[in-house]
């Protein structure tokens, strides 16, 4: 298993200072597959708007139910929990789309999708 260690903070430096958020986020469209309830096999596919080494927000897949709910995301064979910090309001420009938060910030899933994009911009 890889080493997250020094990604986040990559990320964080990265981050325009004009930003409010906590770090920059990566716009890339990701399939990822979504467990509403994380003790169910039972999933459904996805694809992100955006990503970050503590977040992402989705194309909001059926089973978001409200804020706080906790749901566990998987990109190839690495898996973790989020919690869904926000749902898009139906008519605003956020509608069918969710926010979460990663529940394990050194289980980062989409690492080597992070790590492509910033040796990029080097």
């Amino acid at each position: 298993m890889s080493s997250n260690q020094g990604l986040a903070s990559k990320v964080i430096l990265s981050k325009p200072a004009s930003d409010p958020r906590r770090e920059r986020r990566i716009h890339i469209a990701i399939p990822v597959k979504v467990f509403a309830d994380p003790a169910s096999p039972d999933f459904q596919t996805c694809c992100t708007y955006e990503i970050s080494t503590i977040g992402a927000r989705l194309v909001a897949p059926l089973g978001m139910k409200e804020s706080g709910q906790v749901i566990m995301l998987q990109r190839h064979s690495r898996r973790a929990k989020y919690k869904v910090v926000w749902i898009g309001k139906p008519d605003t420009q956020e509608a069918g789309q969710v926010g979460v938060e990663s529940l394990e910030p050194h289980n980062v899933i989409w690492e080597i999708e992070i790590k492509t994009r910033l040796a990029k911009a080097e």
